[in-house]
């Protein structure tokens, strides 16, 4: 198979460039490795026509160490396995909508999975492809990856909550754990994607832009908040802490701080029946996809009897 004399000169190349570092001035060596270098190119552009033929994208994804040398298995995995998810979670958005929530259905996992074709030797890369559709105009995945070269430059607290609004919740959390393991792990990525059609798509992305990605999605929360009137019993009121407990009997259980507002030094039955204006902020964390709700107790009348 091609792909497999694709990786035999790769192996090659990987190990006369070990002796060519030993011997740095040996024509002979350097004219070796020349011609390996040559063959895989040859090899590579014979491969890609081949899948551009059989319906397949081209994905080459190399990740480049800002220190020579440093590549940990756990980084290097999950470096691919987040840019896989994040790639599949913008393109189901784009197909079907922003989502909340991270889940895909199996249809779409299957349409956007990355096929490993082989390994490049020097800084670490792998060749993907993904089958693909043609289109009159553009390829099914152009939006896709302009998208996660996009999501990838977000500058500001701005930038995320529209990327959140575009894409949803679930690309902003993808693109924070893929942003994490290469900042964490002192990786830039050389992102090189090829159309159906032969254009080119991607570029570097650097260290600095994934540390900057994490720390503006570290920064950014959205909250919501919403008045609430509810009929209840007062379970507890604690004038000095400034926090209640509220029970709808045939609902929810409200607890938390008492608002500005609220009158904390009248007095108050606990166990009675009371109507309770409640204050309900909800804030979403795009850091971590968790939404925190903080109940405020506004104001309490007493119930009318039944």
């Amino acid at each position: 198979m091609l792909v497999d004399r694709i990786r035999r000169v790769y192996e090659e190349i990987t190990k006369v460039e070990r002796v060519a570092a030993q011997f740095p001035d040996d024509i002979y060596i350097q004219a070796n490795l020349n011609s390996l270098r040559y063959d895989a190119q040859e090899l590579e552009h014979e491969w890609a026509e081949e899948t551009r033929l059989a319906q397949k994208e081209v994905c080459r994804y190399r990740m480049i160490p800002s220190y020579i040398g440093q590549y940990s298995i756990r980084a290097v995995t999950q470096s691919l396995l987040d840019f896989q998810e994040l790639f599949s979670q913008i393109y189901d958005a784009i197909k079907n909508g922003a989502k909340k929530q991270a889940r895909l259905a199996a249809e779409m996992v299957e349409q956007t999975k990355f096929n490993l074709a082989f390994t490049y030797p020097g800084s670490l890369g792998v060749a993907m492809s993904v089958d693909s559709t043609p289109d009159l105009f553009n390829g099914p995945f152009d939006e896709a990856i302009d998208a996660v070269m996009q999501v990838v430059d977000a500058q500001d607290e701005h930038d995320v909550r529209d990327m959140a609004k575009a894409l949803g919740e679930a690309v902003v959390k993808r693109a924070y754990d893929w942003a994490r393991i290469n900042s964490y792990a002192n990786y830039a990525v050389d992102l090189d994607w090829t159309t159906l059609k032969g254009t080119r798509k991607g570029g570097m992305i650097d260290v600095t832009a994934f540390s900057r990605l994490v720390s503006v999605i570290d920064h950014t929360s959205d909250s919501i908040i919403k008045p609430i009137k509810v009929r209840g019993v007062l379970v507890g009121l604690d004038s000095r802490t400034k926090r209640f407990r509220f029970v709808d009997p045939d609902g929810d259980d409200y607890a938390g701080p008492l608002s500005e507002i609220f009158p904390a030094g009248a007095v108050w039955q606990v166990n009675e029946t009371y109507i309770a204006d409640i204050e309900v902020e909800e804030t979403v964390e795009y850091a971590t996809d968790a939404t925190r709700h903080i109940n405020r107790l506004k104001h309490l009348e007493p119930a009318p009897k039944s």
